[in-house]
């Protein structure tokens, strides 16, 4: 069996080859029409519309008869022009019919490029990919976070095999090393990267290639705690410690396992409450137990604000400082309520 890379590079060749011939075949094929036009109309003496309509239908061998040539030399143009019609066309279509085949086998492939801006670019392995597309579309689906293409890269067809994605996520194959598969993402035009590489080297390489390239907002997954200085420094807006958060929740289950499904809750907008926060500047300036009246109202509990760090709880008397945003819970997508 012949490996992957290289059905990829001969993929890569072959289509490079295709679009050359297939301008080439095209161009051809125009310049034909035009001779046999010119040739038409000066031994027919007709418009050069009418000649040139009759040379494209002509060497297209469709030949509705609507117009046909009165002279010897009109007729010998005719056979010419149907001859070198056949062979010309015919060419064009094979080559075009190679191109879209060679082009459903490289989607098949995960190998195409995609040509969003403003996109979502997940970029993994493992379990953290399908539950972070969820999440996201999630948000989506209820206007917390703006609708734009999702597209997943996975470093291997073993790794997409492992989950399934919905039909509207993008999903192509590649090292996310390689600056080749972050071209293919359209990484420049991206509005958000996520990484979740499961190897803190490779997420402090491709966050560095990302920053280079780009400047999307980068979140990335970090599995060891001395990574996370070397992420910050890479460029990363904002690093997760996955295994410690997982720890911390494995450890807290044994003593307080209702907290744990509290958190789960409150951290899936799927569940059956979901912690958000809001900008509302109409609640600037008021005091605490105001605001959360008001919220309240509006099916919200007020947990807070954040204004460079959380602040939760706060007096009731204090206001709620200019510039903040409320930390606040509200009933998640399967309550039924909104």
């Amino acid at each position: 069996m012949i490996p992957v890379p290289v059905v990829r590079r001969l993929l890569r060749m072959k289509v490079k080859v295709s679009r050359n011939r297939l301008l080439q075949i095209a161009t051809l094929v125009l310049l034909l029409a035009v001779i046999f036009a010119f040739l038409f109309m000066y031994f027919e003496n007709v418009s050069f519309y009418t000649a040139f309509y009759w040379a494209v239908i002509t060497m297209a061998t469709i030949g509705y008869g609507d117009i046909a040539p009165q002279t010897e030399a009109g007729r010998a143009v005719a056979m010419v022009a149907a001859v070198a019609g056949i062979s010309t066309f015919t060419a064009l279509v094979s080559i075009l019919a190679e191109y879209f085949i060679s082009s459903s086998l490289r989607r098949m492939m995960g190998m195409h490029r995609v040509r969003y801006s403003g996109h979502y670019v997940i970029i993994g392995r493992g379990s953290s990919i399908p539950s972070c597309v969820d999440e996201l579309m999630a948000a989506i689906s209820s206007g917390e976070v703006e609708m734009r293409p999702i597209v997943v890269v996975f470093p291997d067809e073993g790794e997409r095999k492992k989950v399934e994605l919905p039909e509207e996520v993008e999903v192509l194959i590649g090292d996310p090393t390689n600056p080749e598969t972050l071209e293919r993402a359209h990484v420049r035009e991206a509005s958000y990267v996520i990484l979740a590489l499961e190897d803190d080297s490779k997420s402090v390489f491709t966050t560095l290639m990302v920053k280079r390239m780009s400047g999307a907002k980068v979140f990335v997954e970090a599995l060891r705690g001395e990574s996370l200085e070397l992420l910050r420094q890479a460029g990363a807006d904002r690093v997760i410690l996955s295994r410690s958060l997982a720890g911390r929740l494995l450890a807290s289950s044994v003593f307080e396992p209702e907290v744990v499904d509290v958190i789960d809750d409150l951290t899936t907008a799927t569940g059956g409450y979901d912690i958000s926060v809001l900008e509302r500047r109409d609640l600037w300036g008021i005091p605490y137990v105001e605001a959360m009246k008001r919220l309240r109202s509006d099916g919200y509990f007020l947990l807070g604000y954040y204004l460079e760090k959380p602040v939760l709880n706060p007096a009731l008397d204090e206001e709620i400082p200019e510039g903040s945003k409320l930390i606040v819970i509200k009933p998640g997508s399967s309550s039924g309520k909104r």
